[in-house]
């Protein structure tokens, strides 16, 4: 029987505390060192999560567009729903190359004064 002999590589919290330590020229010595780093490291996480945007709970969607169709849904079909579009672009394949085409964002006022949403054609914007 074939096997791999790969391995996961998921360190726990003590693990990466006693890296820092280590990195900092330090050797762990004491129960209270390790309470003591967790704390902080549990203080610096919250204060990344308080600043906005986690980076790792981005997620990139495709969508295929359809010609007339003037409405997309990109609610999630995982357990995380889809909160806000970051970016937006228009994917083309032009003479074998292809092209991303940007998209920017409408206000909903913006979007309000369009006279004609039915309208087709290469738009540029999303609401």
């Amino acid at each position: 029987m074939a096997t791999s002999s790969s391995k996961n590589f998921e360190p726990d919290v003590v693990e990466f505390i006693e890296e820092a330590f280590e990195r900092c020229g330090l050797e762990l010595r004491t129960g209270y060192d390790l309470k003591t780093a967790q704390r902080s490291l549990n203080l610096l996480l919250a204060e990344w999560a308080n600043r906005g945007l986690n980076q790792w709970t981005i997620a990139q969607k495709s969508l295929a567009m359809v010609l007339d169709t003037t409405q997309y849904t990109v609610d999630s079909t995982d357990s995380t729903a889809t909160i806000d579009v970051l970016d937006a672009f228009i994917r083309q394949t032009l003479n074998n190359s292809v092209v991303d085409l940007p998209l920017t964002r409408l206000s909903r006022s913006e979007y309000a004064n369009i006279p004609d949403k039915t309208s087709t054609g290469n738009q540029t914007n999303i609401s």
